[in-house]
């Protein structure tokens, strides 16, 4: 009897604890405690704006529109001023330097000055080696009288330019797909000479513009130097060549004697020419003179 009672006492615990954890999960199993479903929400309304804000931001320009990080232009001079012992050859010491680093001369010129010869030259130099440049320049002198660095900063200018291209050629693409739709369509001869004649306009600009981007961009690339060579005091010599040339006073006297021999020729022709003849009329006047005035003094015979 009492085992009965046990073995239904504990079929309705069973009963019990089973309603108690269906009530707990809720219906379908689906029920979330309130302690879980907080931050379940907290996460959902911190997704839902950025999905939102996702929806609503443009979306990137492309690459190709973008306009090009441009790296600063700098435009770099260098002026020197050196005293060499021997000018001719310290400036073929620069022209081949110039050429093994990848320059040029842009100009070059020499001026004697008595027996001494002064050179100026203006080089370009790839930036990057400049400084091995002017340390070899350097190295030539016997002393250096001036030296100078100029940097110009062209950076805005450029920066500039490159947008008024990049506008004009938007605005080139434009007329051009206008004059095509134009042709199809089949408008009027002048219509479509106005936008031909405002399409070779922006093309001029654009290439002016280009021009001025490249000045720019090889004025940035190759440093420019500015430089003097002026013979140094030891390359004077002690006694001046010119002081004394024989052969030239010889040559000199000769020219002298040659140009007094010919002017006295022409005087002797203009003489026998002009002169005598002149001469002769004139003494002849005189002597007619002289014989008119000894017969008017000439005295009357007495009656």
């Amino acid at each position: 009897m009492r085992r009965s009672l046990f073995a239904v006492a504990g079929l309705i615990f069973l009963l019990l604890f089973s309603c108690k954890k269906e009530e707990s999960a809720g219906v379908g199993g689906f029920a979330i405690p309130d302690s879980a479903a907080a931050p379940a929400q907290e996460a959902a309304l911190r997704v839902a704006p950025a999905q939102a804000q996702a929806k609503a931001a443009p979306p990137a320009a492309p690459a190709a529109n973008r306009a090009p990080i441009i790296p600063r232009k700098l435009i770099r001079t260098f002026d020197l001023q050196l005293e060499v012992r021997n000018t001719e050859e310290a400036a073929s010491k620069v022209q081949a330097l110039v050429s093994r680093l990848g320059g040029y001369v842009a100009s070059s010129s020499g001026e004697r000055r008595g027996e001494l010869l002064y050179y100026s030259l203006t080089v370009r130099v790839p930036v990057e080696r400049v400084e091995e440049a002017l340390k070899v320049i350097r190295g030539l002198a016997v002393r250096i009288n001036q030296e100078q660095q100029r940097v110009e900063d062209v950076t805005d200018q450029y920066i500039d330019l490159d947008a008024r291209m990049r506008t004009l050629q938007a605005t080139e693409a434009e007329l051009l797909a206008l004059l095509a739709e134009s042709r199809q369509q089949g408008r009027k001869a002048g219509e479509i000479m106005e936008i031909y004649r405002e399409l070779v306009e922006i093309r001029s600009q654009i290439e002016q513009i280009r021009t001025q981007l490249n000045s720019f961009d090889k004025l940035a690339a190759l440093s420019t130097i500015n430089l003097v060579l002026v013979p140094s005091e030891a390359s004077k010599p002690v006694v001046p060549g010119d002081q004394w040339r024989p052969g030239d006073t010889v040559r000199s006297s000769a020219r002298s004697l040659v140009g007094f021999l010919r002017w006295l020729a022409d005087f002797a022709i203009f003489a026998v020419i002009v002169l005598l003849p002149v001469g002769l009329v004139i003494v002849a006047v005189l002597i007619g003179l002289r014989r008119l005035w000894r017969r008017v003094r000439k005295p009357s015979p007495p009656s």
